[in-house]
């Protein structure tokens, strides 16, 4: 049975959704974001959970002169 769950990269901190025991699925499944292996204890699929807003740097704003 497929789980999923939600949870961030251990590199990069991206947001990620953890999809257990589907097709495609891989003991050693690399952040999509970082690229960086992800350790898991059961076969996962990882994608970006792009569903949840993010904290956003604050533009940089030019002084007029």
């Amino acid at each position: 049975m497929a789980t999923a769950w939600f949870g961030p990269c251990p590199h990069c901190n991206a947001s990620l959704s953890y999809l257990e025991g589907v097709a495609g699925s891989s003991m050693s499944p690399l952040c999509p974001r970082c690229k960086s292996v992800v350790t898991v204890s059961r076969a996962t699929f990882l994608m970006a959970d792009n569903s949840r807003p993010t904290a956003k740097a604050p533009l940089a704003v030019k002084p007029t002169s």
